[in-house]
């Protein structure tokens, strides 16, 4: 050892010899451990983002609500007990305009019977004469309005609301009186609803009730309504309390 330091030439070849060992050693051992070269891709590769192709679906792929109907519906009303032929072409939702003469009389038994019989019955009569006339003036205008608007026919294709109340008719002949919910329970209501009704004298529904039996693909939406539209129908007034149905057809959105 003190040869070594006694000949500084000697010192420092030992010195660059230990650290090429050295070196030589940490080289091999950092090439040893990594067998495996991993490749790492250039960011420019995923800097542009490439736009999907278009998918084109055929009608076969497309999901279409399950309904019993044949052809377009459209958004008319249509009472089942309409005697008139049916016409694609030549056609009105409503008939003819009733008894403007019946209308009045009703309209008048009618304050009788919310004034509590014959103790103002002079009264009442006056009031209801006033009335009667101009009752009978308006059934007649609509009348012949209705009838001027009228045509032979009924329409023959799918309708989006049709009921049968025997002998009845919507309030004076106009089907607005029943009023169609098919637009208003959203996207996918695709259905159809039957609700069974009860009108009395004066043409007013007083209850109201789903027919399971004869409803299509149903939702809650399209049951609750289907009851809030029965309930705000109103019908021509009759001689007592009879009962019906009302087939709403729901449109999905």
């Amino acid at each position: 050892m003190k040869g070594i330091l006694n000949r500084p030439d000697h010192f420092f070849i030992a010195i660059i010899v230990a650290l090429s060992v050295y070196v030589f050693l940490f080289m091999y051992f950092q090439i040893s451990s990594y067998k495996e070269i991993v490749y790492i891709e250039p960011f420019e590769k995923y800097s542009r983002i490439e736009e999907p192709e278009e998918i084109e679906l055929s009608k076969d792929q497309i999901e279409v609500p399950p309904s019993n109907l044949n052809g377009e519906l459209i958004n008319v009303v249509r009472d089942n007990n309409d005697i008139r032929k049916k016409s694609d072409k030549n056609w009105s939702q409503d008939q003819a305009s009733g008894n403007p003469e019946q209308t009045a009389k009703d309209f008048e038994k009618q304050l009788f019977k919310e004034a509590g019989g014959e103790k103002e019955r002079e009264k009442i009569k006056q009031e209801a004469e006033e009335q009667k006339k101009k009752i009978t003036a308006s059934a007649n205008n609509k009348a012949t309005s209705s009838a001027q608007a009228s045509k032979a026919n009924q329409y023959a294709g799918n309708v989006m609301v049709d009921f049968s109340l025997k002998g009845r008719t919507a309030y004076e002949n106009n089907n607005w009186f029943i009023r169609n919910p098919g637009y208003t329970c959203g996207y996918g209501s695709a259905g159809t609803v039957v609700v069974l009704i009860s009108v009395d004298n004066t043409g007013k529904v007083i209850s109201t009730s789903i027919d399971e039996s004869r409803c299509e693909n149903a939702t809650t939406c399209m049951r609750d309504q289907a009851l809030k539209y029965a309930g705000m129908s109103k019908f021509n007034s009759g001689s007592s309390k009879q009962d019906g149905y009302i087939r709403y057809r729901f449109v999905a959105q």
